[in-house]
């Protein structure tokens, strides 16, 4: 996982990051808007797989275990609404799909 460049104030966080062959697991306190710059991301999210593409946008809604798959290749912008815990990550896990273990 690549993170890029971001901005954070007292409420809100935004930021970049992508994933090449790799699926991203985390939890959060706060609200999460992801707007796929490139590529294709899987998000799974209270049992519900979308599949987000270049230009379009998912909502996380706050404290959801929610899972980003990249399959090959996506870049993301994300927001993060306003939280109590510093937009602390809770159950992160990060899993190789390349096949190269």
């Amino acid at each position: 996982m690549e993170v890029g460049s971001g901005l954070e104030t007292d409420d809100l966080v935004i930021g970049e990051w992508s994933l090449t062959a790799t699926a991203w697991t985390d939890r959060h306190q706060h609200e999460e808007i992801n707007r796929v710059l490139e590529g294709e991301l899987h998000v799974t999210c209270d049992r519900v797989t979308e599949v987000v593409h270049a230009g379009e946008v998912v909502v996380v809604p706050a404290g959801s275990l929610a899972r980003y798959e990249a399959p090959k290749y996506a870049r993301m912008m994300f927001i993060y609404g306003p939280s109590s815990d510093g937009h602390a990550t809770s159950d992160a896990a990060i899993e190789d799909l390349s096949g190269n273990r």
